[in-house]
């Protein structure tokens, strides 16, 4: 695991005292120290994707983009891994750009885009691009589960704000709606 992640900082030429710190700081920011002298074939598919991330984050970028990287992990791997996005931005200030078809966690990003056959459709925070439900159906897209039980109640008649992606202020809407 650890020649993995040393792998990049070694291509930029760095002295082997710095790769060896920062190699250590990387695996513990992944939460993946403990498993630096594992056979990466030995770990989950979500340690795989932490320990590729652990490499990314020893190499110091100013940005990185990661096309589907919780596709095909289970439930427990995706949240480890979007746990180690949301830390590589807030820890280190690393602009991530992240490639998703799952809404759930397009919804924890700061700015969402929406595109379509090359083309920009919605560009805006979260709340307001998952406010255009229909425009998202259209296209073939998803909107996160809570978005979609908003939209399907304001159908049914309550008088909820479509601008609704978390679960805490949906129950809270229904029930100022209920009261």
């Amino acid at each position: 695991v650890e020649e993995d992640v040393a792998f990049g900082p070694e291509n930029l030429g760095l002295p082997p005292e710095t790769i060896r710190e920062r190699v250590d700081d990387a695996l513990k920011a992944v939460g993946m120290y403990e498993y630096r002298m594992h056979a990466p074939n030995q770990l989950s598919g979500g340690q795989k994707q932490r320990i590729a991330i652990a490499g990314i984050i020893a190499m110091r970028p100013s940005c990185i983009v990661l096309d589907e990287p919780t596709a095909m992990l289970d439930p427990k791997g995706r949240m480890e891994v979007m746990k180690t996005v949301r830390m590589l931005n807030r820890n280190y200030g690393i602009t991530v750009i992240l490639i998703t078809h799952y809404m759930e966690e397009a919804a924890q990003a700061d700015r969402v885009i929406v595109m379509d056959d090359g083309n920009i459709l919605l560009d805006d925070t979260p709340a307001e691009v998952f406010s255009h439900v229909e425009e998202m159906k259209t296209v073939g897209l998803d909107v996160p589960q809570v978005t979609e039980l908003v939209y399907e109640l304001q159908k049914a008649g309550m008088p909820l704000d479509g601008h609704i992606i978390s679960e805490d202020a949906c129950v809270d809407a229904i029930l100022k709606c209920m009261a």
